[in-house]
């Protein structure tokens, strides 16, 4: 015989019951061996050395050594397609640019995993500032004044990205789409390799994160003529934002986060951001970050995964209005 409605209702409630009384348990007996952080950036870059720093005080947190592993390449897609497909209880974990996941799951690549379906967003750490920057040979000192030479000279100014289908390369495109221009994408592997060119004046303007830029910057070799963030950057207050600078409508967002495989239990996934939250907000840590051009921005798991897939749909409509293909 069929249990009757009672019966499922018993039986719904003890599992509520046992997976509530589970939940404690999981929490408290994790970790119960060393953590894996596998990070999506080479050795030697400053996100690896956020990257080390965290996992050394998230391991001193947790009671257990984080290791640290480097995976570059792919876009991060490398790094993030083994962590999809580790076990899901809190021991692999991924420190990723948030932008990756996002375009990924916003271009639909023919990826070996699902950014939104496989992984799950732990925290973010904070977002790198990037600036856009020109040479100051170029004769222009706002973007404004940039747009200006793009618009009197269609398709001769070269703006660097650091690879197709980037978050640089899909901020250029909006730029060009809303301003009206139409400047030369040249793709780079990285910003390393296109900061000299800037310098030597076969670029004509860029994005880099402040740690790339600092020196240039400081040094008056390189002019910053905004920030891609919503409010301007304490160490050069006198930079106006992008949409200060008449172009509010572009995406452009260098995030670092910690994203762990789904089906990870939802206590481990607190824990994690508890731990993680506490150590970002830390007036040394905080202090530190700041200098690396990486503000703090604690967030739960909800409010981070809500911002990755606001993302990902600003974007979807990008590429799709632009009818970009990216490789």
């Amino acid at each position: 015989m069929r249990p009757g409605r009672n019966g499922w209702r018993r039986r719904s409630l003890a599992l509520a019951a046992a997976l509530l009384l589970a939940a404690p348990a999981a929490r408290a007996q994790y970790p119960g061996r060393p953590v894996s952080l596998t990070v999506c950036f080479p050795p030697g870059a400053s996100t690896d050395a956020i990257a080390r720093r965290l996992g050394e005080k998230l391991g001193a947190a947790l009671g257990k050594p984080v290791v640290v592993e480097n995976r570059g390449g792919a876009g991060g897609n490398i790094a993030a397609s083994a962590i999809a497909k580790a076990a899901p209880d809190g021991h692999s974990l991924l420190f990723c640019a948030t932008s990756g996941l996002v375009i990924a799951a916003a271009a639909q690549r023919p990826l070996d995993f699902d950014p939104e379906r496989d992984l799950v967003p732990v925290s973010p750490v904070g977002a790198l500032t990037v600036l856009l920057l020109t040479r100051p040979s170029l004769g222009v000192d706002s973007v404004q004044g940039l747009l200006a030479r793009a618009r009197a000279a269609p398709g001769t100014l070269n703006f660097a990205s650091i690879g197709v289908g980037s978050s640089f390369h899909l901020a250029l495109e909006q730029i060009n789409a809303a301003a009206g221009v139409s400047m030369t994408h040249i793709p780079f592997r990285g910003g390393g390799q296109a900061v000299p060119e800037l310098l030597a004046g076969r670029l004509d303007a860029m994005f880099a994160s402040w740690s790339l830029a600092q020196a240039h910057v400081l040094g008056g070799t390189l002019r910053p003529l905004a920030v891609a963030a919503p409010t301007r950057f304490a160490t050069l207050p006198e930079v106006p934002t992008l949409a200060e600078s008449g172009l509010g409508s572009v995406w452009l967002e260098e995030g670092l986060g910690v994203f762990a495989p789904a089906g990870t239990p939802p206590a481990i996934i607190a824990r994690l951001n508890e731990e993680i939250g506490r150590i970002i907000a830390e007036p040394a840590m905080r202090d530190w970050l700041i200098g690396q051009g990486v503000p703090p921005a604690p967030e739960s798991p909800e409010q981070f995964r809500a911002r990755q897939q606001a993302g990902a749909a600003v974007l979807r409509e990008v590429i799709g209005r632009l009818n970009l293909t990216l490789e």
